[in-house]
């Protein structure tokens, strides 16, 4: 073995390095091609254009239209998850879901929020075919396991909730959650009446107060 034997290891991570350069920047131009035209406007040849990259590369990293659509709704979500537990700190229970919920609300405000596509995609799901879909449904199912384990975590506490079943709970919180996230994005593609996004944040805590069986 020489000194030299290292080298192919650090080509190796380069060429990955450059590989996840590379699907970051086209999902960042698939952003921007989905908030000008919508999902159902963008295309391979508009992203790649929008990256500065050829249109053959697109298709080598992503196969097709539906995969980086999967890959743009992968990336928002990462995006969220990371500056969520950034702001949750060590909550644990119904302040742990609160916090979640706050993130969910200030998001949606953010000049630079991706909501609408987000939300968009959340929608094509109901249209594209059934792997598609039940990626997306994944996606759903991971994020009312969370809410359900907030709800869990107070159970121990010694909290009582209005419903035993706390799946059925976590996925009318999240429903509600997305469906004001849904109204909020269509308002906003339609320069509407702008959501009163704290009030709304508000009533969310709310109703997941009113869940709770008063002792």
């Amino acid at each position: 073995m020489t000194a030299t034997t290292p080298r192919p290891a650090r080509t190796r991570r380069t060429q990955e390095e450059r590989r996840a350069t590379s699907e970051l920047a086209l999902i960042k131009a698939a952003m921007t091609v989905m908030r000008a035209k919508g999902v159902g406007g963008m295309t391979i040849a508009e992203v790649a254009e929008s990256a500065g990259v050829s249109k053959g590369l697109v298709v080598h990293l992503y196969g097709n239209k539906q995969a980086l659509q999967l890959a743009v709704l992968t990336e928002l979500r990462t995006e969220f998850a990371k500056r969520f537990h950034q702001a949750e700190g060590h909550t644990v229970g119904l302040e742990r879901l609160r916090s979640f919920i706050r993130a969910h609300f200030g998001s949606l405000s953010k000049p630079d929020s991706n909501t609408q596509v987000f939300s968009a995609l959340l929608s094509e799901a109901i249209f594209q075919d059934q792997e598609f879909a039940a990626d997306v449904a994944s996606m759903n199912d991971a994020t009312i396991a969370f809410v359900r384990e907030c709800l869990e975590a107070e159970q121990s506490r010694g909290t009582r909730f209005i419903e035993s079943d706390l799946d059925s709970l976590a996925t009318f919180i999240v429903a509600n959650m997305r469906g004001i996230a849904q109204v909020f994005s269509i308002n906003a593609t339609a320069r509407s009446k702008t959501l009163d996004t704290k009030k709304l944040m508000h009533l969310c805590e709310a109703m997941v107060d009113r869940m709770v069986v008063s002792a």
